[in-house]
């Protein structure tokens, strides 16, 4: 989890033109440098959080899509060689006595 949240940190310093000054950042012309100091880094963490906010839903989705198509897989392959599921522990000490 810590790799989607330092890759979404540095995604943002990349497109906002680098981590330097606030006057400093691509596209930013020098008339509308006072406007934002202030509250500026404010904005840009709120940003930042809900962009990592939405990464980790995100990742939590498709983790789940993952578990749940190899759920499917493992399903689909037992009906189709018709594996029996293995016995649990507690169901053979309840059952028939093993074979000796």
């Amino acid at each position: 989890m810590k790799a989607m949240t330092l890759a979404a940190l540095v995604m943002h310093l990349t497109s906002a033109g680098g981590a330097g000054g606030e006057d400093k950042r691509a596209g930013k012309h020098s008339e509308d440098a006072g406007a934002t100091a202030g509250g500026g880094v404010n904005n840009e963490m709120a940003s930042l959080k809900g962009e990592i906010s939405s990464l980790k839903e995100e990742f939590r989705i498709a983790r789940e899509k993952q578990r749940l198509a190899q759920e499917e897989k493992k399903r689909l392959e037992e009906a189709r060689y018709s594996v029996p599921a293995k016995p649990t522990p507690a169901s053979r000490r309840a059952g028939a006595p093993a074979h000796q």
